[in-house]
């Protein structure tokens, strides 16, 4: 626990002017590489361009003993130190060259990204084309100022790969920009481009354990699903009990394993229930939310038909995956104080 007047707190505070002017001079120069640069395309080739290269720390000392090397042999008049300092100068120089066409002409494919719950992790989906026959090596990707991994790519190939972001709340989820950077071949040197693609992911309200209520609706919305009469759709067998009628037994099913089994249809008529966010119990938005989306995964799961109501916005009824993403991704973008969630 830290205390006002504490030597480690003053010392902490005459260093954050600094860190203040770090990061107003790193703001600038990325908006200076966006307005350079613009929007990327979800298909992007790098080019020369666009890819900055500065030395690495290593480069710097490195920098330190090729001059050192120089000045000694200046003052000593000594030819091999000459010769020496000048083979370091070519490494560097070649270096330099190697690292910078590294990254030259690799192509960035976007793929997608699934939609998640709040506190799960999003990937983006990327894939990476080398054209190229040369080898790619030492690839590194981050979002920025996160860690990242490294892939390296032979000739001609391509790779895929996912880079996770961490989600916290529900919403519309805008990723830091991309940052691609090698130190190949030796790590004096580090060339990196930016790449800002126009990214998004929907982040689902975390869905509550167990839902406050159950579904709501009119008696009319309610029929439907296994029906003992309805002879619509073919369901399956299952296990004979007293008092089935004959008329259901699988007399061929008899004949093969020797079973009793009975043949299930299912009605023509799917459940249909509506989600109401006026039915809800009193609470909070996130509580609302987190119970509604409970529900739209338990409708999912039975098979039911069902429509979400929300302030400002209905849903009509519907089943499958694409009405619960459909509902799910309305309860991501609520927003009660304009009342309205977009679909």
């Amino acid at each position: 626990m830290a205390f006002i007047g504490d030597s480690r707190d003053r010392t902490i505070a005459r260093g954050r002017p600094w860190r203040g002017t770090i990061d107003r001079l790193r703001a600038r120069v990325r908006q200076w590489a966006l307005q350079r640069q613009g929007t990327d395309p979800h298909l992007l080739q790098l080019q020369s361009g666009r890819i900055y290269i500065l030395p690495t720390a290593a480069g710097m000392v490195f920098a330190v003993v090729v001059f050192t090397t120089l000045i000694g042999s200046m003052n000593y008049n000594n030819n091999m130190g000459f010769t020496l300092t000048f083979l370091l100068v070519s490494i560097a120089i070649v270096s330099i060259h190697h690292c910078h066409r590294n990254l030259t002409g690799v192509k960035i494919r976007f793929r997608g990204v699934k939609p998640v719950f709040a506190g799960e992790k999003l990937l983006f989906r990327f894939t990476l084309e080398n054209e190229n026959p040369r080898a790619r090596w030492q690839l590194h990707f981050a979002w920025d100022g996160l860690s990242g991994f490294c892939v390296d790519l032979d000739p001609n190939s391509h790779a895929s790969f996912e880079i996770p972001l961490q989600t916290t709340d529900r919403g519309i989820l805008i990723p830091p920009r991309l940052q691609m950077h090698t130190c190949f071949p030796l790590g004096l040197f580090r060339a990196w481009a930016w790449i800002n693609m126009d990214l998004q992911g929907i982040v689902y309200p975390a869905p509550a354990v167990r839902a406050s209520i159950r579904f709501s609706g009119d008696s009319k919305d309610q029929q439907g699903g296994l029906s003992t009469d309805g002879l619509e759709d073919f369901t399956g067998l299952r296990d004979y009990q007293l008092g089935d009628p004959p008329r259901r037994i699988a007399w061929k099913a008899l004949a093969h394993t020797g079973t009793l089994m009975i043949k299930e249809y299912r009605s023509g008529t799917a459940p249909q229930q509506w989600l109401d966010w006026d039915l809800l119990p009193p609470a909070n938005t996130e509580t609302k939310l987190s119970n509604l989306a409970r529900l739209i995964l338990d409708a999912k799961a039975g098979q039911t038909v069902f429509g979400l109501r929300l302030p400002g916005t209905e849903i009509p009824p519907a089943g499958g995956e694409s009405q619960a993403h459909r509902c799910l991704g309305c309860l991501a973008r609520f927003d009660e104080k304009t009342a309205t969630a977009p679909t």
